[in-house]
């Protein structure tokens, strides 16, 4: 490394929040204590030092004082040690699903979720006869007599209140159809629709339900629908519980789940 560069980079080194600053942190306690104050100054790269010396005492640093060559490498922190200190609220979701009779051959039916919490319960604080009592409230507001079901679409309808546990994102085909939605969510959890919250998302893009193929692992296959146009239907409805590994599902109408409530 040429002299004029190395010096440059030395200065960075030893002013601001670089590694002199790191070697004054981890000695803040030396001033009392000579044996660490004259480890501290050794540590401490000087404005004549070498590339080589630097390299020593920062070396010296990390692997003699710090031993970081002997911690494990952690990516993130355990999602339980921050959860202890949360206090989550229950989460019900609406799962809505395209009817069996309207899907394409060889094709995937489309599914649709709507989520909101319980703001006034806890995991700890909710029973199973309440979890079966809310199932029968999905049931009563969203399958009879006949399941809700709305004209997906590309168009986002947004009603944000997390006071009221309330951050629905709905895909619909209109904004009218987006606004009845969030409204039957709305009166499903017995408050009132606040039209200066509602908003709406109305992308330039539209939907294309023959997108043209892509081939992969030699194979042509049809591209995915961006946001497509189909009618769903409620078709479920599951909570999650705080450090609750089990799928809870209030209530069933396809017939492949356990629900808490059955009519």
């Amino acid at each position: 490394m040429p002299a004029r560069d190395w010096a440059q980079l030395r200065k960075i080194l030893r002013n601001g929040d670089s590694f002199n600053r790191e070697v004054y942190e981890w000695f803040r306690d030396a001033d009392n204590n000579d044996i660490r104050k004259a480890l501290r100054d050794d540590l401490l790269i000087g404005a004549k030092d070498s590339i080589a010396i630097a390299q020593v005492k920062m070396r010296t640093f990390r692997e003699i004082i710090q031993k970081t060559h002997l911690k494990p490498d952690i990516i993130g922190m355990p999602k339980i040690d921050v959860d202890a200190d949360v206090s989550y609220r229950p989460e019900i979701t609406l799962h809505f699903k395209q009817s069996k009779e309207s899907v394409p051959k060889n094709k995937h039916a489309k599914t649709a979720r709507v989520s909101y919490r319980l703001m006034n319960q806890t995991s700890l604080s909710l029973s199973l006869a309440e979890l079966k009592n809310l199932g029968r409230d999905i049931y009563n507001d969203f399958a009879k007599p006949t399941p809700y079901r709305f004209n997906k679409g590309k168009i986002i309808g947004w009603y944000i209140k997390p006071e009221q546990g309330l951050n629905l994102q709905v895909y619909c085909h209109t904004e009218e159809i987006a606004e009845t939605v969030v409204k039957k969510v709305i009166t499903h959890r017995s408050f009132s629709f606040d039209n200066d919250i509602f908003k709406f998302t109305k992308p330039n893009r539209n939907s294309d339900p023959t997108p043209g193929n892509i081939t992969i692992l030699g194979n042509s296959v049809q591209k995915p629908v961006w946001r497509p146009t189909v009618f769903v239907e409620f078709d479920h409805a599951s909570i999650n519980l705080h450090n609750d590994t089990k799928i809870r599902i209030l209530v069933d109408l396809s017939g492949l789940h356990a629900p808490l409530y059955r009519p």
